[in-house]
């Protein structure tokens, strides 16, 4: 799969790879003249010529060299270009498809891993394709062009010189395996170590809140020594390909020494073609030795691109359906509708079970209910963040695998109880929500969220830069910074999952009284565990183990729900104690 793979890339740049081959074979027919030059010189003075048509050959050696140094450059400027270009489109390629792969993928991998993925595989890519197609070219016209002008010299010598090369091929097959294994080695640990520095990065707070830097720098330490193990068993294999080369490069050269030698004294071959076969036995030394180099390319750029391609076959789980349309509904608020709905996590027991609940449009819906009960599971399932079963989720009348994914994402605003912010300003992290957004508009979403009289204490107000993650806020101000992201996208259906959690109870109270105005026609799906935010929703329906335990006001769920009467007592009880 990786060459099938790289061949799609590398078809994109044929012409570019073309010319560079053009221009190697040109530096190739350049390079071999210039020994074919000497010996006609030496032939020359054998024959006791004049000694300006000498100077003709030393002029014609000098422009050889310089046209080599030129078309060897162009060359370069060609496969060296086309590879940056492919590793150009590999790149968007991969940050364009992890877009497009569920939030269940993610779960399933370390980001330190596909960061190595994209960073460290993609440059050894970048090898391949640059370095080692450019070294394979030359590599070829070299052997192919040094041996034409060998044969034409004396075939007899050049077979006898090359009688050590099989021994090489036999090498270079055994080197090239042996490289592969330890090149994926070396990449897989990479992905390892890199996934480890990431998620002591991400949790930093959480290692020295527990005082376990020692214990991390132990297991990052062993981490190390495995890669730092794996990296120089591979430079060894490495180094030891090219001094065997060399060897057997060497033994040619003896033989060319010992029989070639004979011939001239035999009067078989002039010392002008003696010295000029030498030149061309001399040429092979390089491309023997760069044969190393190149194989450890192909195979640590084959094994990248390996990596590569299993992220990129990774399948999008959610996508539009065939003949999937856009809203068409011209309300602000569209309805809602989970109809005998069960829903599983890949692996775990159901989460949804034989849920039917319908939402009419423009209305304030809260879902309450113990941990795990699956509230938060009803707020992902809507934008299809998840996919629900056919049929099992409708959106305005429709199943929402039905309708256009982007069309369906742009009516729904989701907002977490794990509010995400990015390493940006607050203007900035707000205006994520459209492409085009006034101030006026931004100050108008905080001050909807609760938020605009906070941020305009800061110091740089809306330019503040948040950090990572944004860290520099506290968990309500990143809760409510989500809400006013969601708020700007002008949503059709608004999911608030728990944002609130880090908002005392007073303030949660103002934002939704503020957003029942502001929001009138929206529909808004409520998720909280707290009942007393619940009791400003139109009504409240309550979640058990998956399953819908109670519907209805605040006064009847008192009244006939023990499971929500019992949550009740206990919130009271708790909000007693924290005021003591």
């Amino acid at each position: 799969m990786p060459r099938r793979l790289l061949a799609r890339y590398l078809r994109r740049y044929a012409p570019w790879y073309l010319g560079g081959f053009a221009f190697l074979a040109l530096a190739s027919v350049c390079s071999l003249a210039i020994p074919w030059m000497v010996k006609n010189a030496i032939e020359t003075l054998e024959a006791g010529r004049e000694a300006g048509e000498l100077g003709w050959y030393v002029a014609a050696i000098f422009v050889l060299a310089a046209a080599h140094g030129v078309v060897r450059l162009g060359s370069r400027f060609a496969i060296y270009g086309a590879g940056q270009r492919i590793e150009h489109d590999i790149r968007s390629d991969l940050y364009g498809h992890l877009q497009t792969l569920p939030p269940a993928f993610f779960q399933a991998q370390r980001t330190g891993d596909l960061m190595s993925r994209a960073s460290n595989d993609l440059s050894a890519v970048r090898h391949l394709v640059g370095f080692g197609a450019l070294s394979l070219m030359g590599t070829t016209l070299a052997f192919a062009g040094t041996l034409i002008a060998m044969l034409a010299i004396d075939p007899w010598l050049t077979l006898y010189t090359m009688v050590p090369f099989p021994l090489l091929i036999l090498l270079a097959k055994r080197f090239n395996a042996l490289i592969h294994l330890r090149s994926q080695a070396v990449q897989d640990q990479l992905g390892r170590l890199s996934a480890k520095v990431q998620e002591n990065l991400a949790g930093a707070a959480v290692v020295r809140a527990y005082t376990m830097e020692a214990r991390e720098v132990a297991e990052f330490g062993r981490l190390n020594r495995e890669l730092l193990g794996r990296s120089l068993a591979l430079a060894r294999t490495q180094a030891g390909f090219s001094p065997l080369m060399g060897v057997i490069s060497g033994l040619g050269m003896l033989i060319l020494l010992w029989l070639g030698g004979k011939a001239v004294v035999d009067g078989r071959i002039s010392l002008g073609a003696f010295v000029a076969f030498n030149g061309y036995l001399a040429h092979l030394v390089w491309p023997t030795l760069a044969l190393g180099w190149t194989l450890t390319a192909l195979r640590r750029g084959l094994s990248a691109m390996g990596r590569i391609g299993e992220v990129l076959a990774v399948e999008p789980e959610i996508s539009d359906t065939e003949g999937a349309s856009e809203l068409l509904a011209p309300a602000p608020g569209l309805s809602v509708e989970f109809r005998n709905l069960t829903f599983s996590y890949p692996g775990r027991r159901p989460a949804l079970r034989e849920v039917s609940l319908t939402v009419p449009a423009g209305s304030l819906v809260a879902i309450v209910g113990p941990t795990g009960s699956g509230k938060s599971t009803l707020g992902l399932l809507i934008p299809r963040l998840f996919d629900p079963p056919a049929g099992a989720v409708l959106v305005d009348g429709r199943d929402v695998r039905s309708i256009r994914l982007r069309a369906l994402r742009m009516a729904v605003g989701h907002v977490p109880q794990e509010s995400f912010l990015f390493s940006r300003s607050l203007r900035e992290n707000l205006a994520l929500a459209r492409e085009e957004v006034g101030e006026a508009e931004i100050r108008g979403a905080g001050e909807r969220a609760g938020l605009a009289e906070e941020v305009e204490g800061f110091p740089q107000g809306w330019e503040t830069v948040v950090g990572e993650r944004g860290l520099t806020l506290s968990g309500g101000q990143r809760q409510r910074a989500a809400l006013a992201r969601a708020l700007l996208r002008q949503p059709r259906i608004l999911i608030l999952d728990d944002v609130f959690s880090s908002v005392d109870a007073l303030k949660e109270g103002e934002i939704l009284g503020a957003l029942r105005g502001v929001l009138k026609g929206c529909t808004v799906l409520l998720i909280t565990h707290r009942l007393r935010a619940a009791q400003l929703a139109d009504w409240i329906v309550v979640l058990e183990e998956g399953r819908i335990a109670a519907r209805g006001t605040h006064a009847e769920l008192l009244a006939r729900s023990p499971l929500y009467a019992r949550l009740w007592q206990v919130q009271q009880l708790e909000e007693e104690l924290s005021r003591a």
